[in-house]
């Protein structure tokens, strides 16, 4: 907090300065940008009824439309593509109707995303 100090000759008999003691606020900070917290499930609750692409921890990629999630990230999605690395290099490309998904198996999420450009796999 700022104070100042001001010294000011009074009226009275004697003509003593008298010492007065003014305390002002602190500056007020206004933030230019206003941070918003987004949680992740907050973010998955988002996309659902949207494509999403799911890159496993194994050697697949999935892209669906996300019906639904629990706590656990395990996903029901529907009209999905699987797209997997074969162990001899070539990529198989699987299409499913509707699937549900062992959430402790991802990696990661992309909302929004289409899946691999390139064969899977390629670098």
């Amino acid at each position: 907090m700022a104070t100042s100090q001001v010294t000011t000759a009074t009226g009275d008999t004697n003509n003593i300065p008298t010492t007065q003691t003014t305390v002002s606020a602190p500056p007020t900070v206004t933030p230019s940008t206003t941070i918003v917290q987004l949680l992740p499930l907050e973010l998955v609750d988002k996309c659902i009824g949207s494509r999403i692409h799911v890159i496993m921890k194994s050697d697949k990629e999935i892209v669906g439309t996300l019906l639904g999630f629990d706590d656990y990230v395990n996903m029901v999605l529907e009209d999905v593509t699987e797209f997997e690395t074969m162990p001899d290099g070539g990529s198989r490309i699987t299409k499913l109707d509707q699937i549900l998904l062992n959430g402790n198996h991802v990696a990661m999420l992309v909302p929004g995303g289409e899946g691999p450009t390139t064969s899977v796999g390629a670098v």
